[in-house]
């Protein structure tokens, strides 16, 4: 039963609760697996707090994931620095999606729980470039809406991603 939802400065919010976000489980995290190399994944930036590979199953060309080392499931479950270094490896990330692919436009997104539409739980930020002719607003998917993307492929992408210069939040070249 969904939620009863009530008015509050013209906006809807829930009436609080203390229920907690309940993320997908795994017997075997998926991200975890590829940060240990057991997985075949195509690695765009391996640091030592942040990973970024190229989704499995890509949106369009040049969707990466980047997730924390650590395992936490969701962003309530960060710590501060993580959370920072995080956003770091996006900010670069997106500088080198850019340079490599030159989309129209980027979309950057994240789901926190089972019902927000999370389907791994290992907290995860999407970067999801967008090229002209794409509708507006399409971005909102499900990751089994779509095949996987063949190994092949997703190693040539993270390849010419990282064959651009990744810059860190100061503008200078990262030696990556």
């Amino acid at each position: 039963a969904r939620q009863r939802r009530t008015r509050v400065a013209g906006t809807t919010r829930p009436e609080a609760r203390t229920v907690p976000i309940e993320a997908p489980s795994h017997e075997r995290c998926p991200f975890c697996s590829n940060i240990a190399g057991l997985n075949q994944c195509a690695v765009v930036e391996d640091l030592p707090d942040t990973f970024a590979f190229v989704n499995p199953r890509m949106f369009d060309l040049g969707h990466v994931l980047v997730v924390p080392k650590r395992h936490a499931p969701t962003m309530l479950d960060l710590h501060n620095d993580e959370a920072a270094a995080i956003m770091r490896t996006v900010h670069r990330i997106a500088h080198a999606i850019h340079a490599a692919f030159d989309p129209s436009g980027l979309n950057v997104f994240q789901n926190n729980g089972h019902t927000a539409g999370q389907t791994v739980g290992h907290y995860h930020v999407h970067l999801v470039p967008s090229y002209p002719g794409d509708p507006p607003g399409s971005r909102l998917f499900r990751s089994e809406d779509f095949e996987r993307t063949p190994y092949e492929e997703r190693l040539l992408v993270a390849a010419r991603i990282g064959k651009t210069r990744l810059i860190d939040n100061v503008g200078v070249a990262a030696g990556v």
